[in-house]
């Protein structure tokens, strides 16, 4: 599910980025030709950093049970007492 998410963030992204390179070609080609480039390095980079992130490993998830061990686990829900001004 997070390739789907970020296959259509990223696509949009490369749609609108399509576009404007578009249209800067039409205005000015030759000028154009180094924002072009440097707009698919970044590209390339956030598509990295985005493949990175999404496969980066999370906090494992324990289902609650009658003991409430649950929240003996370092990322527990708050309780009143760790609440900030207590």
């Amino acid at each position: 599910m997070n390739y789907l998410w970020l296959f259509a963030i990223a696509g949009g992204a490369a749609l609108l980025g399509i576009a404007l390179a578009f249209g800067m070609i039409k205005q000015d080609g030759r000028r154009s030709v180094a924002a072009i480039a440097g707009a698919f390095v970044v590209a390339v980079g956030a598509l990295g950093l985005g493949l990175y992130v999404a496969s980066a490993p999370t906090a494992p998830l324990q289902a609650p049970d009658r003991e409430g061990t649950q929240n003996k686990l370092p990322a527990a829900a708050a309780t009143e007492n760790n609440q900030p001004g207590n």
